[in-house]
């Protein structure tokens, strides 16, 4: 996070921005509200996507980045809304910066209907966050 933010604050050009992934931070055993917080004011878009801890912690993890190669396997891919991700927050964040950018999602690895309800979570969350 401190090298990624190190690089965004060195660009200043008007049409420079970032694509918010709350789900990468979580793979780099980092807090995505703290990222967010540091960033808000340049994100530009948000890729929607969550993950959940299917063993361990958020500090477990950490502790295995040095060692790990590719994704964490206690760390798997889930339905958006069902994961460690804080959507009210990050909204609620990204809402108070002016962010008005595209959302995209990443979801459906198990099948139609899991996209279908994240597709519905994100739409009920934009809709109590941005009206």
């Amino acid at each position: 996070m401190d090298v990624f933010c190190e690089i965004v604050d060195q660009i200043e050009h008007p049409y420079f921005g970032v694509n918010y992934d709350p789900s990468n931070t979580l793979l780099a055993g980092e807090d995505p509200i703290v990222l967010l917080e540091r960033i808000k004011d340049r994100v530009l878009t948000m890729h929607a996507s969550d993950r959940y801890l299917a063993s361990g912690t958020l500090a477990d993890l950490r502790k295995e980045e040095h060692d790990a190669q590719g994704y964490a396997q206690r760390l798997k891919h889930g339905e958006i809304g069902k994961g460690e991700n804080d959507y009210d927050r990050i909204f609620s964040i990204l809402k108070a910066a002016g962010f008005s950018g595209w959302v995209s999602i990443e979801d459906g690895e198990d099948g139609i209907e899991e996209l279908a309800r994240s597709v519905a979570f994100l739409r009920n969350k934009i809709a109590a966050h941005w009206g």
